[in-house]
């Protein structure tokens, strides 16, 4: 069974995830002119497009094809400085550093023994000062049923804060939640989210 947003992502109306996340749009004063941006498993692309639309130089890739394809339209019909792959995050071709990578509800996708060699590989790419602002569901709360195939990555509470040590913490936050996505379906998450600078 596919994934709820894969048939949500064919709608070009709405966004499928909503707007772009607040901390999002908090960090944007924090960036340099001109910023280099890498949207991890951007989905139809809410952060890429906002971001690229204050001028951002923005690299986006997803696993999902339709994800990608609604992205681009979007992109094209108001011409904005994306560069888009359908790809896994192993698999992107990373080219130079970036002043800033969300990786936002991506992680608990993965498999846990991939997760520390994709976080130092992302390190890696970050340029000195540069941001990351992840979000990722935790076992505060039990994965729901029908993301139960796909959600084999679910990080223990608390733990991403320890792949971060020796970089500044600028937000961190623990919440639990319920969502209703537009097809009906409702679900209860445990969320961690932070964002963390590069000091070195």
């Amino acid at each position: 069974m596919k994934p709820f947003w894969e048939q949500e992502y064919l709608n070009k109306n709405r966004s499928t995830f909503g707007n772009p996340s607040q901390e999002v749009v908090d960090i944007v004063p924090r960036l340099p002119e001109g910023a280099r941006v890498l949207d991890v498993g951007c989905g139809d692309g809410r952060h890429a497009l906002y971001l690229a639309g204050l001028g951002f130089q923005v690299d986006a890739f997803d696993i999902s094809e339709n994800g990608i394809r609604k992205l681009n339209e979007i992109r094209d019909e108001n011409q904005l400085p994306i560069r888009t792959a359908v790809c896994d995050v192993l698999d992107f071709d990373y080219r130079e550093g970036y002043d800033l990578i969300i990786i936002h509800g991506v992680l608990q996708f993965i498999a846990r023994e991939k997760q520390p060699e994709i976080i130092r590989l992302l390190k890696k790419w970050t340029n000195p000062g540069g941001y990351h602002i992840i979000a990722l569901f935790t076992d505060a709360q039990p994965v729901p049923e029908d993301l139960r195939e796909v959600m084999v990555g679910v990080f223990r509470e608390g733990e991403i804060r320890d792949y971060y040590q020796g970089w500044e913490t600028v937000m961190f936050e623990s919440r639990q939640f319920t969502d209703q996505h537009e097809n009906g379906i409702r679900h209860c998450h445990a969320m961690n989210k932070l964002v963390a600078q590069k000091t070195k």
